[in-house]
């Protein structure tokens, strides 16, 4: 595997690229902002486990150039972990969505009713169509409920994929482009969640 993909060997020498050339570039998920406290539900959610292909672990931003063939970019990557990274993201698209009533922190003392278990995928970027790159996420999601520390009923089982076109060949497009990808698999999940369980409360 080399060490740095060409494609953006080449875009931080002609400049395209911002900063200074070979500084490192550390990235992060956005959230959205905490929404009201609501009533509307009383269960409790946490993640119990959120885990990474052993593909897609390293904290360098990871290129997909052929068919079988990955890069790793020493120059960017994310802030922290990318499973911690996409973990507090999640929680907050998930209390973002209104659907549940309390979202909360690892270590809380709250007990969770409901669980939720991720397993990353896939977290690329593609660049197999060098005219089309794009940025690629899978995520698998189980939820099931939680009753006296046991595991209960599952109440959504389901894999969510989406790819989103970069603006430009560059580590901040890509950023933006998962970003992107987040969000839509995240109104996916809210929007199957909810017609699987109209009436959790």
């Amino acid at each position: 595997m080399k060490s740095l993909a060409p494609i953006f060997v080449a875009a931080i020498l002609c400049g395209c690229a911002s900063g200074p050339a070979w500084k490192r570039q550390l990235f992060a998920f956005s959230s959205p902002e905490d929404p009201p406290t609501s009533n509307a539900h009383t269960n409790i959610v946490a993640l119990s486990r959120v885990s990474i292909s052993p593909l897609f672990q390293s904290r360098s931003f990871t290129y997909r150039t052929a068919e079988d063939t990955y890069e790793q970019d020493p120059y960017a990557g994310f802030l922290i972990p990318p499973e911690r990274a996409l973990a507090e993201s999640i929680r907050a698209w998930l209390r973002e969505s209104g659907l549940f009533g309390r979202v909360v922190e690892p270590g809380s003392g709250l007990a969770p009713t409901l669980l939720a278990e991720v397993s990353i995928n896939e977290l690329y970027g593609d660049f197999r169509k060098a005219s089309q790159p794009v940025g690629t996420i899978e995520l698998h999601f189980i939820f099931y409920e939680v009753k006296d520390d046991n595991p209960g009923r599952i109440v959504l089982d389901q894999v969510f994929a989406h790819e989103s076109p970069l603006a430009k060949k560059a580590p901040d497009a890509l950023m933006a482009a998962w970003d992107a990808d987040l969000r839509e698999i995240m109104k996916q999940i809210n929007s199957e969640y909810a017609k699987a369980n109209s009436s959790d409360r």
